[in-house]
C-alpha cells in the first residue's frame, strides 16, 4: 500500500500565504542564521514522517529566492 499526498502550491510572491501553521517565523529565524555563516554549514530539519518538513523547505526555498539567495533543492 502506498500513501501519497498532494503537494500544495507555493505562491511565488508570498510563499507562506496559504500556510496554516505560521511557519514564516521559523523561516525568518533560519534565514538570519544562514546570513551569518559566510563559510557555509549543514542544517538538518528532523521530524516524524508527515509533519510538513518538505512543505516547509519548499516554502522557505521560495522565501530565500525572493530575498536573493541562491538555492538548490535535492530530495
Amino acid at each position: 500500500m502506498k500513501i501519497r499526498h498532494n503537494d500544495i502550491e507555493i505562491n511565488a510572491e508570498n510563499p507562506f500565504k496559504d500556510c496554516r501553521l505560521e511557519r514564516k517565523s521559523y523561516a525568518v529565524v533560519l534565514t538570519d542564521l544562514v546570513k551569518n555563516f559566510k563559510e557555509g554549514f549543514v542544517l538538518a530539519i528532523d521530524s516524524e514522517w508527515g509533519t510538513g518538513k518538505t512543505t516547509f523547505v519548499k516554502m522557505w526555498r521560495q522565501y530565500l529566492e525572493n530575498n536573493e539567495f541562491k538555492t538548490l533543492y535535492f530530495n
